[in-house]
């Protein structure tokens, strides 16, 4: 799910059963979306490794911002990432999905994605 408030994006990622992979190095989910034709949009992420980051990548201006793990919050059923001073950047949405990834492996399967504006 992706919400967009005053100066935020936030993101919520459902949790289902873990993945059956051995040795799992890093792993982490990504969410996509562009403008009904095709152009702009953003891609925003989070990964696990050493240590938890998120990060928020700008297509139209090839540009990427980087949070710290203080912005992600995990439990047992779902993680939520704030990302600060950040806003979808554009005004129609037409593709959007998500997807998870082990080891820089993504899943096969795009994660159908709920947009609140």
């Amino acid at each position: 799910m992706v919400e967009e408030d005053a100066g935020s994006v936030i993101v919520t990622w459902g949790l289902g059963e873990p993945a059956r992979v051995a040795d799992v190095e890093y792993f982490g989910y990504e969410l996509y979306y562009y403008a009904p034709d095709g152009t702009g949009g953003k891609r925003f992420g989070v990964r696990f490794h050493e240590k938890t980051t998120a990060h928020v990548w700008d297509h139209a201006s090839s540009t990427q911002a980087n949070y710290h793990s203080d912005s992600v919050t995990v439990s047992d059923d779902s993680i939520v990432v704030r990302y600060q001073d950040a806003d979808l950047g554009i005004g129609d949405v037409g593709t959007i999905a998500a997807f998870s990834y082990v080891n820089g492996v993504d899943t096969p399967v795009d994660i159908p994605v709920t947009l609140l504006r």
